[in-house]
């Protein structure tokens, strides 16, 4: 596996990205193989300690521009030193570097197959299934979703790969560099939320190329809580998808208002303040959709 890049981006969790290191480390995976992007935040020197500890690579960006912009930049470092595949990690996420290398393998053996990621399960109910692959439902104003979502693993029948999805789980997705010669790096301008979505649904409208979850690789991941910053941003870039892909604008939209009514009955004016600048900033802001490497 000499030519993958293993990339962390982390904003301040510096205990969550330390560990993940420390666990893939522990695994004997390669030091230089491991990229850390730190977006900006208050974990900087803590992280740029770190690599000097460690020996891993160390991005420090000057900005915090989002989960494709941190990522972007270890991706293109990545592209430099050589490698030709690439594992996007959230840095709660626990995987073996076995599982890891089953993905690798995949992409290697299946050539059809552009951006691989596992099943991702609760650290804390580990037989309890977060996505099998994610799901977007155009009509429902793209609208998200996961295959067997909460399922209990034991009780559910499946394929080793399942095809039938719109978008890999962006905490653990890996891709092979062709992709990028032909559609370019994630869109930088959503931040945070659908990157990952529209970077797939690229991949498919636009190429031969195939997306995949590897059902017998495991990750883990831990559920966290939402709130006003959450929605701004999934309101905004729902909106986003549905005017460059043909979604359904006025569902959506009406979602949205419906849920401002809500939270003003209840008196959560930051909630509400967030679905109404995400919906006015969704409609009204100029699109530009980078397609092609920079």
């Amino acid at each position: 596996m000499n030519d993958l890049a293993i990339i962390i981006l982390n904003y301040n969790s510096f205990d969550d990205t330390n560990g993940e290191i420390n666990s893939l480390l522990n695994e004997n995976f390669p030091e230089k193989a491991i990229y850390v992007v730190d977006n900006d935040s208050k974990d900087k020197e803590l992280i740029k300690e770190l690599g000097c500890q460690k020996n891993v690579n160390i991005i420090l960006s000057d900005h915090n521009g989002g989960y494709a912009y941190g990522n972007n930049l270890a991706i293109k470092k990545a592209i430099e030193d050589g490698k030709n595949y690439f594992l996007l990690l959230n840095p709660d996420i626990e995987i073996s570097v076995d599982n890891i290398k089953r993905l690798y393998d995949n992409l290697r053996e299946f050539t059809n197959i552009g951006i691989i990621g596992p099943r991702i399960c609760y650290r804390n109910d580990r037989n309890k299934i977060f996505s099998d692959g994610g799901l977007l439902f155009p009509e429902q104003g793209f609208m998200g979703g996961h295959t067997n979502s909460e399922e209990d693993k034991r009780n559910v029948m499946t394929q080793d790969y399942n095809y039938n999805i719109n978008y890999v789980d962006g905490s653990a997705l890996m891709f092979r560099k062709e992709i990028i010669d032909e559609i370019g790096l994630m869109n930088e301008d959503f931040f945070m939320y659908y990157e990952e979505s529209e970077w797939c649904m690229r991949l498919i409208k636009n190429t031969r190329w195939k997306i995949a979850v590897n059902t017998k690789c495991e990750a883990y991941n831990i559920a966290s809580n939402k709130g006003s910053f959450y929605e701004y941003y999934m309101t905004r870039n729902r909106i986003w998808i549905c005017r460059l892909y043909n979604g359904n604008i006025n569902y959506v939209t009406k979602e949205r208002w419906r849920l401002t009514r809500k939270a003003l009955k209840k008196l959560k004016l930051s909630l509400a303040k967030a679905y109404i600048k995400g919906i006015f900033d969704g409609l009204y802001t100029k699109l530009e959709l980078k397609i092609k490497h920079e």
